[in-house]
């Protein structure tokens, strides 16, 4: 399970109906495509860790109807929190379960969580955007044909394949110079931290369509996520 900093926790707000059923069918189906969303690891007894795909698994999804309870976002708070310390045992496949909540008629609370073994932020976006595919093409009675997942294994051969000195060249030119880290600029110290509070707070900020298209085309201009763009700045 560890202490927690792998363990990843998306949340949304979903508006509307929701087929149920579709629902889960449609993240059986994005579980079935992805072999990494079947995998645990294993590595008692042995000189290195294993990872060990199962050919087929259940997605663990849980359903909740909290419309006639009070006190929903106290409940909703718990139930997340109650997730974080719940983990992940990594020899038991798979390392990613979800709740869908129901606080309304019309208003519903999804719970994704994984290990950031499985994913990243990136690769996370990829599965969510085919489940919501899949979820449409199930509500509406269409066939949805999705292009066959290229396996991890074979960007790791890629890379295993790549001469490094060219890349190494070009690294030891852009550092030259540099003999010491670059320090990361603070108004305090994180050393005198005593606690009493919460340790960071949320602040929210909505982009335009064209603001988010430039992001988009800097990143891509720069050859960098957009995640990194963001932290960057």
């Amino acid at each position: 399970a560890g202490t927690g900093e792998y363990f990843e926790q998306f949340c949304c707000s979903l508006q509307g109906e929701v087929d149920l059923a579709a629902f889960e069918s449609a993240w059986q189906r994005v579980l079935g495509r992805h072999a990494v969303l079947r995998t645990a690891f294993v590595w008692d007894g042995l000189e290195r860790p294993v990872q060990v795909v199962h050919r087929r698994l259940r997605m663990p999804v849980e359903i909740l109807d909290w419309r006639a309870l009070a006190g929903r976002e106290a409940r909703l708070a718990s139930l997340l929190a109650d997730d974080r310390r719940r983990g992940f045992e990594l020899t038991a496949a798979p390392l990613t379960r979800v709740t869908l909540v129901r606080l309304e008629d019309d208003r519903w609370e999804l719970v994704w969580s994984h290990h950031h073994l499985l994913l990243d932020g990136w690769s996370a976006s990829i599965v969510l955007s085919e489940l919501f595919a899949v979820y449409e093409s199930l509500t509406h009675g269409r066939e949805l044909q999705l292009g066959e997942p290229r396996p991890f294994r074979d960007y790791i051969a890629w890379l295993q394949q790549r001469d490094l000195t060219q890349a190494e060249t070009v690294w030891r030119r852009l550092l030259a110079g540099i003999v010491r880290p670059t320090g990361v600029p603070a108004d305090h110290d994180p050393r005198a931290w005593t606690g009493g509070g919460e340790e960071h707070r949320h602040a929210g900020l909505v982009l335009s369509a064209e603001q988010t298209r430039r992001l988009l085309d800097l990143g891509r201009r720069e050859a960098i996520t957009l995640n990194t763009l963001v932290q960057g700045a």
